[in-house]
C-alpha cells in the first residue's frame, strides 16, 4: 500500500494535482473519433467531429449534437435519453446496462446504446487518472511492465458498481515521469473482449493534462502484446475547456 500511495501522489501531482481538479466542475471537449467499432456497430460516423460535456466529480454527461437530428443526449449510469432541439426527450432507456446482455463484439447498437458507451468510456478517459479518488474505488500497485526501453510501472484499479465503466478490473500504466501511457480492460457491453488503450500527444489545458491522442486495439491477454492493426477506436482530442 505504501507503494501504491506513493505511484499515486506522483500521477496525481503530474497530471495537476488534486488542489487544481477540486476548483474545476466541469469539462467542455472537442473530440475526433473514428474506428472500426462504429461502423461493426452500425453507428459509423456518428462522432466524426462532436462536443462532449462531463461533470468532473459524478458521472453525468452529454454529447451536443449528436445524430442528424441534432440532438443532444444525457448521460449517468442508470440512464440515457436524446433531448430533441424543443427541449422535450425523443427516446430514453433506463439501466442502460442490462440492454448490452449477451452482446459480442459484432452485436449492432441502437442510439441510446452508442450514447451509454461513449458516454460513459469519454468520461473514464479525460477524467484518469485524477478521477482515482472517487469514492469506492481501489488501487494497487501490481509489478511493473517493460515498454521497449522504459519500466513502466502499473496501477490495477477496482471499480465500485455504481461507476460505469469497461470493466470492473482494469490496469493503468505509468510512465518514470508519472505520464499515463496505456490502459488496459474488458468491456461488459463487448462480451469482456480485450481492449488496450495507448495514451499519446499530451497537453496541458487549464493546468490539467491529458493525452490528446489515444488509440484502442486489441488486447492479447496470452502475453499482454496488442497488435496496432485494426484501430478499434481512434479519439482526437482537439480542445478541453475545464471549468
Amino acid at each position: 500500500m505504501a507503494n501504491t500511495n506513493e505511484l499515486l501522489t506522483k500521477v496525481l501531482k503530474l497530471h495537476g494535482g488534486t488542489d487544481k481538479w477540486n476548483t474545476y466542475q466541469t469539462l467542455k471537449a472537442h473530440v475526433q473519433i473514428g474506428g472500426i467499432t462504429w461502423s461493426i456497430k452500425g453507428q459509423e460516423g456518428v462522432l466524426r467531429d462532436v462536443h462532449f460535456t462531463g461533470q468532473l466529480h459524478e458521472q453525468q454527461a452529454s454529447w451536443q449534437p449528436i445524430f442528424e437530428e441534432g440532438f443532444k443526449s444525457e448521460f449517468t449510469p442508470q440512464r440515457v435519453a436524446l433531448i430533441d432541439t424543443d427541449g422535450n426527450v425523443a427516446d430514453e432507456l433506463i439501466n442502460p446496462l442490462d440492454s448490452f446482455k449477451g452482446h459480442q463484439i459484432e452485436t449492432p447498437w441502437n442510439r441510446l446504446q452508442l450514447v451509454y458507451f461513449s458516454s460513459y468510456a469519454t468520461w473514464n478517459y479525460l477524467t484518469a487518472p485524477l478521477n482515482f479518488l472517487q469514492p469506492g474505488i481501489q488501487l494497487n500497485e501490481i509489478e511493473p511492465w517493460q515498454a521497449d526501453d522504459e519500466t513502466w510501472r502499473r496501477l490495477e484499479v477496482i471499480y465500485p458498481d455504481s461507476i460505469a465503466t469497461h470493466s470492473r478490473r482494469q490496469v493503468y500504466y505509468f510512465s518514470e515521469e508519472g505520464y499515463l501511457k496505456r490502459h488496459d480492460y474488458w468491456p461488459r457491453v463487448l462480451g469482456g473482449s480485450s481492449a488496450t488503450q495507448i495514451i499519446e500527444g499530451y497537453k496541458e489545458f487549464s493546468g490539467i493534462k491529458t493525452g490528446t491522442k489515444r488509440r484502442i486495439y486489441i488486447l492479447n491477454d496470452a502475453d499482454n502484446s496488442y497488435q496496432t492493426e485494426p484501430v478499434l477506436v481512434s479519439i482526437d482530442v482537439l480542445d478541453v475547456q475545464f471549468q
